[in-house]
């Protein structure tokens, strides 16, 4: 199993890292960084997740934009499992790569408003949920408002729902939440 997980990790990391354009290439790299603040909004799933999301634009048309990049994410709290009356602690760190989809309409002036769509594999250090996998799918969707500073920086704040789970049909304690979501993006 150790086997399996690390050779997960190690495509993983191969594939954020593999460029999209040549090393030659000489056009301005623009990184996203986002944080998000969710909170379950499942009975019996009392977490709080806060993630990192550490994104690079790979390609873009009038309105669409395709992001691919890495999430840090760390859920605090406890789990109550089905079946039983004591809750179990489910804090974790995870990582792993996401992608992510972003249509945006622009308006005059400095405003955007933008929904955006992400989804990756997170490795978590222990399994997580309580009762789960040491690995979920983590599911990410929401309208933002986009301000833009200058030509080469923007702020966004926007509302965001989250889906975690494992994907199997018979052992998959997942949990839904919602929150807030902070960006700052900016070209090297």
């Amino acid at each position: 199993m150790r086997r399996l997980i690390c050779l997960a990790i190690v495509i993983n990391f191969l594939l954020i890292f593999l460029p999209e354009n040549s090393y030659c290439y000489a056009a301005n790299s623009e990184f996203e960084l986002e944080w998000d603040y969710l909170n379950s909004s499942n009975n019996d799933r009392e977490l709080d997740t806060v993630s990192l999301h550490i994104l690079k634009k790979i390609s873009e048309t009038k309105n669409k934009s395709i992001y691919r990049g890495i999430t840090i994410t760390r859920p605090l709290g406890n789990v109550t499992l089905e079946n039983q009356t004591q809750s179990q602690d489910s804090s974790a760190v995870g990582i792993g790569p996401i992608y992510m989809f972003r249509t945006e309409k622009h308006y005059p002036g400095k405003l955007s408003a933008a929904f955006d769509i992400s989804g990756g594999v997170i490795l978590y250090d222990k399994p997580f949920p309580a009762g789960g996998r040491y690995y979920d799918f983590m599911w990410r969707l929401g309208p933002k408002f986009i301000y833009k500073i200058n030509e080469t920086s923007s702020i966004n704040v926007g509302y965001m729902l989250m889906h975690v789970s494992n994907g199997f049909k018979t052992h998959n304690p997942g949990y839904d939440a919602h929150g807030l979501s902070l960006g700052f993006v900016t070209k090297f």
